[in-house]
């Protein structure tokens, strides 16, 4: 995969569903090991089935000597939960969530605040973006953070912060001595005449938050650009009136991406197994070291 990058475009986490829709040659690898792993995941079935079936049969009642059993169960529910996880797994287009509820499948979210803490060289060291969910007419509220996603339905679903920052929320116009909060597309009248808020972006030559303008000629139906900085100093007059770009309002955002794994309640399980049986082995090994 690292020499020949561009024939796994589009494959993203556990996946496998990938290799079943681009059969190709260069992905052999992938199929001797799956196949490998199957074979492997029989074997230690048989293998822990015929484990247990001698303890039972001859009347085994210490509870430690199932330890290895119990961690050979862990295996193969592991083998399991990747399988479905990796046919079921789906992740979700970036989304962006500021402070106006946005919908995801069953459930809306928004972010309710956002800090940072950083390193003595200013790279951010820890998110804490304050979310809040609602759904099904209940709200929740959660931190969400980098490897500290919000959990929904027992983990099966997570939402996974990908990147976090400020985004425009309304600008400030003064139009003629009069001033008004504003949103990228809409549109204002101006001297009889129709202006749309066209855009907002931050050109090279200004550096400074700029605004276009489209505005419609009332007489020869044509349409004019006008582009806005930031700034008193920048004001421009559009259909005879003085504009005026005075502020832009911020709120803060993060960018998240939902992910479904419905492989979560069995890797719970196959941790169970792992602790409880490993306990159980360690037990029966001190116990022996005792007795000698």
């Amino acid at each position: 995969m690292n020499y020949f990058p561009e024939s796994y475009e589009g494959l993203s986490g556990e996946d496998i569903t990938f290799f079943f829709e681009n059969v190709e040659p260069i992905n052999i690898w992938f199929y001797l090991m799956f196949v490998g792993f199957i074979m492997y995941g029989i074997s230690i079935f048989f293998c822990t089935l015929d484990s247990i079936i001698r303890k039972v049969r001859s009347r085994t009642s210490k509870i430690p000597l199932y330890g290895a059993s119990i961690v050979h169960i862990g295996f193969i529910i592991t083998l399991v939960a990747h399988l479905i996880g990796g046919i079921g797994s789906r992740s979700s287009m970036p989304i962006t969530v500021a402070d106006e509820w946005v919908e995801s499948g069953d459930f809306e979210m928004r972010v309710a605040g956002l800090k940072n803490t950083s390193y003595p060289n200013g790279m951010p060291k820890k998110i804490y973006a304050h979310m809040k969910i609602r759904r099904d007419g209940k709200e929740i509220e959660d931190t969400l953070g980098y490897n500290n996603p919000v959990l929904l339905d027992y983990g099966t679903k997570e939402i996974l912060l990908r990147t976090y920052g400020n985004i425009p929320k309304s600008i400030v116009l003064n139009v003629g001595g009069e001033t008004r909060d504003l949103k990228i597309k809409d549109v204002i009248e101006i001297n009889e005449s129709k202006v749309l808020i066209s855009d907002l972006y931050l050109p090279p030559q200004f550096r400074i938050p700029v605004i276009r303008l489209i505005s419609e000629d009332k007489d020869t139906k044509e349409y004019n650009q006008i582009i806005v900085p930031i700034g008193n100093q920048y004001t421009q007059t559009v259909n005879g009136a003085e504009v005026t770009f005075e502020d832009l309002k911020t709120s803060p955002a993060v960018v998240v991406s939902v992910k479904e794994n419905p492989s979560i309640p069995l890797t719970l399980v196959a941790i169970g197994c792992f602790g409880s049986g490993m306990l159980l082995v360690i037990f029966r090994t001190a116990y022996k070291m005792v007795r000698v």
